[in-house]
């Protein structure tokens, strides 16, 4: 495109980390609704240096994603106690959406003390269960053998029931039923030696299955907390349909978290950012070039497509407008074009007038840009006089135009 400029479009860090947030925070569709206003929302009363804005954006995303961790902690927590009968007081989750730092901290906070206490009261009571039975089972294990084959007394187990109680405790309540039955397995046998040193031997053996046990309990909750935020980022993303409801299986417990489809989320996620990206350098060319007095055609929302373009007019330009190319996400191409043929001297010193013009406003633009965190680094631009301008809707240059009437005049 000639008689224009081409840039590098660079956003800040902090508008970046804040756009990811919109999603988190208020869905997709909220970020469509209102553009750039989000960020400035976001942003608002805060300080106004650029490391500031990112220091606070990234504190707010490691604090939603806390916020999510206790909110996976809190569903796993409840899907235990109903699985083992046991009645617990567990907090209500937060829904992040318009919360501050500071709210979500306070939350936090409070969450992570009555979770303690809720998890603590959980374990003991599904411990405690456990041991009932291990050691019921020995009793009726003795009770069923004939007396005349009890050459002598039977040992007493090495360790105790309130030994092995305490021990059973340290498993997370969330842990996998498999792991669950693995723990107890080795329980029973600690139960059942008839020595010290062998007891002791399976009771180290206990220790290591409940501590992979909690290992992979601790990786299921990372995997539903990593599910929740997925499924907020993507909400109201048309390519996500058939993400969606396997995202929600994971965070409802219901199957493990799987390379692949954490893969695919991602991927879509990226996606997401990506046209949250564009939206946002929209909007902010919409609105600076809209202060400097252009009009933006119906369809500059073309601009978040791929190779989108739009026409920006003014009321005092009946023969020129500004046509704007945005290609990908990196780069913006702004040329000025004639609505119709210069036909006269006059119309042609109009032309370098109005390329003037549209230089001083895109150098107002810029500045515009850059105080709402988007960088224009210009590749080339052709100076004022330097070219014809084109005609809007022009297909061939004006050579392309007489070879076409020399190749009919023959």
């Amino acid at each position: 495109m000639s008689s224009g400029v081409e840039a590098d479009i660079a956003l800040d860090a902090a508008v970046i980390a804040s756009l990811g947030l919109v999603r988190v925070m208020g869905g997709a569709a909220g970020l469509a609704a209102t553009g750039a206003g989000a960020l400035a929302a976001l942003a608002e009363g805060r300080a106004e240096a650029q490391e500031e804005r990112l220091r606070e954006a990234q504190q707010l995303e490691e604090t939603v994603g806390e916020a999510l961790n206790r909110t996976a902690r809190i569903a796993a927590l409840a899907q235990s106690a109903r699985d083992h009968g046991v009645a617990v007081e567990l907090p209500v989750p937060i829904e992040v959406a318009g919360r501050s730092t500071e709210d979500l901290a306070a939350w936090i906070t409070e969450a992570d003390a009555r979770l303690a206490v809720a998890e603590d009261s959980l374990a003991s009571a599904i411990a405690e269960a456990a041991t009932g039975r291990i050691f019921e089972a020995a009793a009726r294990s003795l009770r069923a053998t004939p007396e005349n084959s009890r050459s002598a007394p039977a040992p007493r187990p090495a360790t105790s029931p309130d030994e092995l109680t305490r021990l059973l405790r340290r498993l997370v309540p969330d842990a996998a039923d498999a792991d669950r039955r693995a723990v107890t397995e080795a329980a029973e046998q600690a139960a059942h030696a008839p020595t010290a040193s062998e007891t002791e031997g399976r009771l180290t053996e206990v220790r290591i299955r409940i501590q992979d046990a909690n290992e992979r309990a601790r990786e299921r909750r990372d995997g539903r907390a990593a599910a929740l935020r997925f499924l907020r980022e993507l909400e109201g993303h048309p390519a996500a349909d058939s993400v969606r409801p396997r995202l929600g299986e994971v965070a409802d417990g219901a199957r493990a978290f799987d390379q692949g489809l954490r893969a695919e989320a991602a991927r879509l996620v990226e996606e997401a950012q990506r046209q949250a990206e564009q939206r946002y350098v929209a909007e902010v060319l919409r609105a600076a070039f809209g202060e400097l007095g252009y009009e933006v055609d119906e369809g500059f929302e073309t601009l978040t497509a791929q190779d989108g373009e739009a026409v920006l007019t003014r009321g005092d330009w009946p023969q020129h407008a500004v046509k704007v190319r945005v290609d990908g996400r990196r780069q913006v191409r702004m040329a000025l074009l004639r609505t119709e043929p210069a036909e006269s001297d006059e119309q042609r010193r109009l032309d370098v007038e109005r390329e003037e013009q549209w230089c001083a406003s895109f150098d107002a633009a810029r500045e515009r840009l850059t105080e709402a965190g988007v960088h224009a680094d210009v590749r080339w631009r052709v100076e004022p006089g330097t070219q014809r301008l084109p005609v809007a809707g022009r297909q061939r240059s004006d050579r392309q135009q007489h070879e076409r009437h020399r190749e009919r005049g023959r």
